[in-house]
């Protein structure tokens, strides 16, 4: 069950409910045309005193109304600014593809304003900022084209997503506006991050080799570590018990 966050961080957060008292918070970054329902498999695997959110950029779910949002900027200020203003509880950031890179300039930008760091940030099947991206950009592609890449590359449409053309109508203006997004941003030299990370991805997800991830040392103060899972990009939907086992662990250190 998903419950929005009363007050200023209504529209930016979800709440997965829980059962115990939390002493620890989670907060989830979806990937590119993703949204709190995403992570609902994943907050049901977490230990009782975890209290997991989920970020919902404008676009999706509840605020679908809304424009989406064309810039990682954008998105990351929307959801610091949620987040700044949650009830006082220690917090580790989990951000999948796109949603890694918001949760890293989310982790930047309360640092830059001396504000309360994640306690870990959580880098799931996504190469680091200074990696060149290797393959054509998808923004500008025609809707068939665009479907037909993002099913090949990344196996990331739902299948009653693309079963219904209704709903993949509704869908396409926000995966558009997110590659938009992912395609435009820049990693600008910044200090170093001072908050641990974990870097997570798939076996086969060509966004997670060594080389892929190597940049991320220097960007970050903290200690680094690496986690892979049998799977591909969306390993964490076929391992999401493993992945969950694997955070709880990490959130317990």
């Amino acid at each position: 069950m998903a419950m929005a966050v009363k007050g200023e961080a209504t529209a930016w957060c979800v709440r997965f409910k829980q059962q115990a008292p939390s002493t620890l918070r989670l907060i989830c970054f979806p990937h590119a045309g993703g949204g709190a329902a995403a992570f609902h498999p994943l907050a049901r695997l977490m230990p009782p005193n975890v209290e997991t959110l989920a970020i919902v950029p404008p676009g999706r779910e509840a605020r679908l109304r809304e424009a989406p949002l064309k810039s990682i900027a954008a998105m990351a200020e929307g959801a610091a600014s949620a987040i700044a203003a949650l009830p006082a509880l220690p917090f580790a950031f989990f951000g999948h593809s796109m949603g890694a890179i918001i949760a890293f300039e989310v982790a930047r930008l309360l640092q830059r304003q001396c504000l309360t760091p994640p306690r870990r940030l959580f880098i799931s099947g996504r190469r680091a900022p200074c990696e060149a991206m290797v393959e054509q950009p998808l923004s500008q592609l025609d809707d068939a084209t665009l479907v037909a890449e993002v099913s090949r590359r990344y196996e990331g449409i739902p299948a009653t997503v693309l079963a219904d053309t209704e709903l993949l109508r509704m869908f396409l203006p926000v995966l558009r506006a997110d590659m938009c997004a992912v395609e435009s941003y820049v990693d600008m030299p910044q200090p170093a991050l001072q908050v641990p990370l974990t870097l997570m991805g798939g076996l086969t997800d060509p966004q997670c080799t060594d080389a892929a991830w190597a940049g991320w040392h220097s960007l970050v103060a903290g200690p680094v570590e690496k986690m892979r899972f049998p799977g591909g990009h969306f390993y964490l939907v076929q391992e999401r018990t493993a992945t969950a086992a694997a955070i709880a662990r990490q959130l317990a250190l």
